[in-house]
């Protein structure tokens, strides 16, 4: 091409005497005070057409330029064509497939400057050949109408308008994914088609069925020096994938599958040093089921050391349809929670980390509200299910509607109950206790070990006590446990190491079970997973304590006093349904430790001191000297027999801290008497303070 890149656009078009010098004059002249190109205003002026400035283009970048007359697609290629770039994507880079023959793949862009995005796309169609031709504007609406007007087109259309109305998540693209009944998803050979075949497009595919098959929450697509691999969180906890060759072609083809990954989420395949968020939707036929649904799914990337690493969340719509029964919280929290959502005002916490299941609670507890002569409104980040009759919002931060500006909104719309996805700051608190001060039943989640915790993390919202305790009807707190595979459950006597993390003494009282694992449950033990949970209800009781300002453990062992059974509690008494090693794993170290100081504070009562553990009464801190050093004695003798001498405290400071805890503790619960339990065990000597009011302080020494 005698053109080349050397030449301007100008002497381009004045070689092909398509303008003359004076009118090129003017038209640079013109272009000094404007943002325009010198294309543009040639355009504009009239002086040139679009075609013949596509053609200069081409010249002057080396692109062929086509005007494509005549051209039209066939059916076959509507199918195809339209899978390889998706609507939205053409839409947003003036880029559209005009062919594929062979191996061959031809682009058709509008700007010469896309040809740097058409290449990024070689990365994600590794297999084929791709080169770009040059469109008019005009051409690419064109063609664009026709190659996504079908159905799929259609269908894409739709759901961006509905996007615009931001009735669905931003970047939601439509796929079309169907479950093989005969797909085996543990064969080594390979599924049905041949594995060398397959390329990013079928892997993303491949990848994502085997999730939705296998019941995973997230996909997870890691790289590290030792190369990439797929894990699958299934039942909470993360698998990786033993499938041969799908581990091979991962090593293969990770830059393209996390290209494709992008392209389908709306995200941008050149930026790989920023983490980015996206979504897309499929459309999902299960064969075996005979149904056919929606499944969203979000999509994070971020780059680590060794390359891009991306997770996607599942979130099947089917399960915002779960009734709040199914979801076995136990009658001593089901009851009471349930009571408190037929009240018209008050409000509502569900607490747990994330991935505890307080979205399914909160769904569940929609739809047992739900009727059509009440008002819901929710506020959520993000909407991951559509709820029929209840109006559902997005926060937005960009745009600054927040949960707070959302739910002061809320107000003067004439809400009966109002769901806030999640209490983090002091205004949507503030907001959030005024609504349930003012006749509405105010919903919602925060981020605690446990439910009384719910209290101080108000309070350091600045919450108001009197607030608190006015307008807070309960907490829910909660965890996700592996359920026992009910195929090959078994009974059995657990490990000392385990059994000794709760007990001191071996729980014979109780019945121990686990999964042997069998060809139902994939070999884990586990299929499925269930609720462990508790509820602090604000009675009269616990709200005058509150009013009058009872510090959090006060507030703790009145509620317990009452009656109210902790996580681990009501993991113990679903022995049956999980295992004492899913108990361990989810529920708080401290409320561990505080079931074994309930239950040595019990024994010690009943005079049942644990074998080797001494007990040493004190009165007086400061006259009764001899019983100190008498304690710090028997203290390191335990010490020495764990042959951990050189860890052992020194007397000064073992005599100051027990006098701390003694004051302290007198002080806090109004006792004279502090009785002090030194038992030695695996870790070091373990010291409880336990005053005669009931409450009781740990201490594990540094032996």
């Amino acid at each position: 091409n005698k053109y080349k890149k050397q030449f301007k656009l100008g002497e381009i078009l004045l070689r092909l005497g398509y303008i003359d010098k004076e009118s090129l004059n003017q038209a640079l002249q013109e272009q000094r005070h404007s943002s325009e190109t010198l294309g543009e205003i040639l355009v504009r002026k009239q002086l040139i057409t679009n075609e013949q400035l596509q053609e200069a283009l081409s010249r002057q970048c080396n692109i062929p330029f086509r005007n494509l007359r005549g051209f039209t697609y066939s059916e076959e290629d509507k199918k195809i064509l339209s899978g390889i770039i998706s609507r939205k994507y053409a839409e947003k880079n003036l880029m559209i497939p005009i062919s594929l023959i062979g191996k061959d793949l031809t682009l058709a862009i509008v700007r010469p400057e896309n040809i740097h995005t058409a290449r990024e796309l070689k990365g994600l169609y590794s297999n084929l050949n791709i080169k770009c031709v040059l469109i008019t504007e005009e051409k690419f609406s064109e063609l664009f109408e026709v190659l996504y007007s079908s159905k799929l087109g259609r269908l894409q259309t739709k759901i961006e308008e509905a996007e615009e109305e931001e009735e669905t998540p931003k970047g939601i693209d439509f796929m079309q994914i169907e479950l093989d009944e005969d797909m085996d998803n543990e064969a080594d050979e390979g599924p049905v088609y041949d594995a060398q075949d397959l390329e990013a497009e079928e892997l993303v595919n491949f990848i994502i069925k085997y999730g939705i098959s296998n019941g995973a929450s997230d996909i997870h697509i890691e790289q590290d020096r030792e190369g990439a691999k797929l894990r699958y969180r299934i039942d909470g906890v993360l698998q990786d994938v033993n499938i041969s060759w799908l581990k091979k072609k991962l090593q293969e083809k990770a830059g393209s599958i996390i290209s494709r990954i992008k392209i389908i989420s709306n995200l941008d395949i050149a930026e790989r040093r920023l983490p980015q968020d996206g979504v897309f939707r499929i459309n999902y036929y299960d064969k075996a089921r005979g149904q056919k649904y929606d499944l969203d799914f979000r999509v994070a990337t971020c780059r680590a050391i060794a390359g891009e690493n991306v997770t996607i969340r599942i979130l099947d719509s089917r399960k915002a349809n779960v009734g709040l029964e199914s979801l076995n919280h136990s009658p001593h929290v089901l009851e009471p929670f349930k009571r408190f959502l037929k009240s018209s005002a008050g409000m509502i916490l569900v607490s747990g980390p994330t991935g505890s299941g307080k979205s399914s609670t909160l769904y569940a507890a929609l739809k047992y509200i739900y009727d059509p002569g009440i008002k819901i409104i929710t506020a959520e980040d993000p909407i991951e299910y559509s709820f029929p009759g209840i109006m559902q919002t997005q926060v937005n931060p960009k745009i600054d509607l927040t949960f707070s500006r959302l739910l002061r909104s809320f107000l003067r719309l004439d809400p009966d109950v109002i769901l806030v996805g999640e209490i983090r700051d002091e205004e949507t608190a503030k907001i959030g206790f005024d609504a349930a001060q003012t006749g509405h039943l105010l919903l919602s989640t925060v981020h605690t070990n446990d439910s009384v915790s719910a209290v101080p993390r108000l309070m350091d919202l600045n919450v108001e006590r009197a607030q608190i305790a006015a307008s807070l009807s309960c907490v829910l707190a909660q965890r996700l446990v592996r359920r026992i595979c009910p195929s090959c459950i078994t009974e059995i006597v657990p490990d000392e190491k385990e059994w000794a993390i709760i007990f001191d003494e071996y729980p014979s009282h109780l019945q121990f079970f686990k999964g042997k694992g069998c060809e139902a449950c994939g070999y884990t033990g586990y299929q499925g997973r269930t609720l462990l949970s508790e509820i602090f209800v604000v009675d009269k009781d616990i709200a005058s304590a509150l009013s009058k300002g009872a510090e959090v453990d006060d507030i703790k062992r009145i509620a317990m006093e009452k009656g109210m059974l902790t996580m681990l509690d009501d993991g113990l008494q679903k022995l049956r349904q999980t295992t004492l090693t899913e108990i361990i794993r989810v529920v708080p170290h401290d409320m561990i430790q505080t079931f074994r100081l309930r239950e040595k504070q019990r024994r010690i009562r009943e005079k049942q001191l644990p074998e080797g553990a001494k007990q040493f009464v004190v009165s007086d801190i400061r006259t009764e000297t001899d019983v100190v050093n008498n304690m710090y004695e028997e203290y390191s003798r335990m010490v020495s027999r764990n042959g951990q001498t050189g860890t052992r405290v020194d007397r000064p400071v073992f005599v100051e801290f027990i006098k701390d805890s003694f004051e302290k503790i007198c002080r806090e619960h109004n006792c004279s008497k502090v009785s002090f339990i030194l038992e030695q065990n695996h870790d070091g000597v373990e010291i409880s303070a336990i005053p005669e009011v009931g409450y009781m302080q740990g201490f594990q020494s540094a032996a």
